[in-house]
């Protein structure tokens, strides 16, 4: 949920780059078959060798941007400090006192990483802690203020949450000529500031984001409404990376549609639903019969460039939102699309990329890429325990698969804290392997201090009641405290392997906005940010539910469940200002015009594409 243009160097480690020399020459023998109705050339080798800068190219995709920074001595007596395993007692009953002390403990880590921002980088979106800098990834946009703004209200640490307004009122600039991911400056910025009205009720955000996501929509002139991936905030120019073929992100462009809608319901102004629900649209009908989404989509053609899926990155998000966007809308019939397409993608995910360990017995969600299983598991991909006692909780799944759907996210819930528990920080990796015979490894050992994890554990607390998931929770959070905090804020860790380990230089915008609220949120009231109530975007960005009301009983039958949604439909019915506020009415598609004759051809010869598509395919994924 988070920096995909990092996840994207993490994750296609093997993909590709071995055979980035030949790839050009492909792409044009493709393009020349495509106009001659003939097959590409074949005799390409896939281990074609790469030249020095391509080479250089390559290392930087294979190496996490933490890796690259300047080596920055540890403090002295960092590696005298004791190596002892966290100890977590997942039977321990908490006391309200207790409970008390655990918040303020939290928001004390809150008030470290928030005041070494302010002191050092203040204005800039992320902190280096040890390098007493800040930096901007994404555009100088104040990504830690705009993430910060709710975690500070509900800490109410108002002091700062007046500062951090302040800056967003008077200071935040949305011209500037940055080329900027329409993703996250959707998530961070825009989500952060509609959280920031929701709680405050103060207005100035709203116009705020109208400001801003006026400026983005330039990013939907596509002739299937797809987005791009990026777009230069001051001359608004878009663009997709070479690196997903030109083609757009799922995770991306189909993660905005909880703040785009939410946006039009506060503003009046229908076009920012319209933009962002016209995307659903169109995959629900250009692909009935897909669940689970190819991770590459062309804006111009309207077709999938890859085979490969993934629950965690550049595709995770946008199962959350399908499933978010139909509890946020009341759950109602008019959102049935969304529930509709959830639950076909989940049922997909159980069936085709869930597997057990051996020997351990853990349950892992893997990805499929060339036609065949990958046995990986992102931490990214610990979202999804919460997303499935979410769905089985609001009544997205009924009867026995509403009980499988609650039993397979306590299952895989364990899985991620059993990433941090086997490693001697007792933190988790960027992703793990599993290999048959010898179980979960590690593969990308760097800790960046997500917040998937603690999310589940967070879900699974507030759904089941069973202590032993604060008590995770609290695990993360000591082990976070004894590796991760700095003089001057929290880093990451370089290999969570080793302990003591090397820090990284970045404390993440994420750790303020998501980690460290659902660890606050953990050890207080259920009533406070309800799961009835609120849905989290994928920034952890609380957003109101409209037109809420008690959740499902999980053990209805499917009728029960359809009477309920309509009894939904029919509160809505009676409520015609709110349905106005948040119209539903779809932009039709633009048809795909102006395809080339080459294009033309290929559909006289679909058997010459489909052989083209396949070619490319493996050539770029390898």
């Amino acid at each position: 949920m988070d920096m995909h243009w990092l996840q994207a160097e993490i994750q296609q480690q093997a993909a590709m780059l071995q055979s980035v020399s030949g790839l050009a020459d492909e792409v044009a023998s493709l393009a020349q078959a495509l106009d001659s109705n003939q097959s590409p050339h074949k005799e390409q080798s896939p281990d074609a060798p790469v030249n020095l800068q391509e080479r250089v190219a390559a290392k930087r995709l294979l190496t996490p941007r933490a890796t690259k920074e300047l080596e920055i001595p540890e403090a002295p007596g960092w590696n005298d400090a004791p190596v002892e395993r966290i100890v977590v007692d997942p039977y321990k009953q908490l006391t309200q006192a207790e409970c008390l002390e655990r918040r303020g403990l939290v928001k004390a880590a809150m008030q470290h990483a928030w005041s070494n921002y302010v002191k050092y980088a203040f204005g800039h979106d992320e902190l280096m802690p040890r390098s007493l800098r800040g930096k901007d990834p994404f555009g100088g946009l104040g990504a830690t203020i705009l993430d910060s703004l709710d975690t500070l209200w509900l800490m109410d640490m108002q002091a700062e949450y007046k500062q951090a307004r302040d800056w967003v009122a008077y200071d935040l600039n949305f011209t500037r000529p940055y080329e900027a991911s329409v993703f996250e400056t959707t998530i961070r910025i825009v989500g952060g500031m509609l959280a920031a009205y929701e709680l405050s009720q103060d207005h100035m955000y709203i116009d705020r984001c109208e400001e801003l996501v006026g400026r983005l929509l330039a990013a939907y002139n596509t002739q299937t409404g797809i987005p791009y991936n990026s777009i230069v905030l001051d001359t608004l120019m878009v663009q997709n990376p070479t690196w997903t073929r030109r083609s757009s992100t799922l995770s991306e462009f189909g993660s905005m549609q909880l703040e785009f809608a939410k946006l039009s319901m506060h503003s009046g102004n229908p076009i920012y639903n319209e933009k962002a629900e016209s995307v659903i649209q169109y995959l629900y009908e250009k692909y009935p019969e897909k669940g689970l989404m190819p991770l590459y989509l062309n804006p111009k053609s309207g077709r999938f460039t890859t085979t490969r899926v993934s629950l965690g990155a550049l595709g995770d998000s946008y199962y959350e939102y399908l499933l978010k966007m139909w509890v946020m809308r009341g759950r109602s019939q008019e959102a049935e699309m969304y529930r509709v397409m959830w639950e076909k993608a989940m049922d997909e995910m159980i069936e085709k990329l869930v597997f057990t360990s051996n020997p351990e017995g853990l349950t892992y969600v893997a990805e499929f890429e060339r036609k065949r299983v990958k046995h990986k598991m992102d931490h990214l991909v610990c979202f999804v325990p919460a997303m499935l006692a979410l769905g089985s909780h609001t009544g997205a799944v009924s009867g026995s698969k509403a009980d499988q759907y609650m039993q397979l996210a306590e299952n895989l819930t364990e899985t991620c804290w059993q990433f941090y528990a086997v490693q001697p920080t007792g933190l988790s990796p960027e992703y793990v392997t599993f290999h048959e015979g010898r179980g979960m490894r590690s593969s990308v050992h760097v800790y960046l201090m997500r917040p998937e994890a603690v999310e589940a554990f967070f879900v699974l607390w507030r759904l089941t009641g069973n202590t032993k998931y604060r008590e995770y929770g609290w695990g993360v959070f000591q082990a976070i405290e004894k590796w991760c905090k700095v003089e001057h804020g929290y880093a990451g860790l370089r290999d969570v392997r080793k302990a003591p380990p090397k820090h990284d230089d970045t404390q993440q915008s994420f750790f303020l906005a998501e980690t460290l609220k659902y660890l606050y949120l953990m050890y207080g009231s259920n009533d406070e940010i309800s799961l009835d109530e609120w849905v989290f975007n994928t920034e952890a960005h609380p957003l109101r539910i409209v037109q809420s009301k008690a959740p499902t009983d999980v053990t209805t039958d499917n009728a029960a469940a359809n009477a309920a949604r309509q009894n939904v439909q029919d509160e809505v019915n009676k409520a015609p200002l709110l349905v106005d506020k948040a119209p539903v009415d779809v932009e039709q598609t633009q048809g795909l015009n102006g395809l080339n004759q080459a294009h033309a051809d290929v559909e006289k010869a679909p058997e010459v594409l489909d052989e083209a598509r396949d070619v490319l395919d493996e050539r770029t994924e390898q």
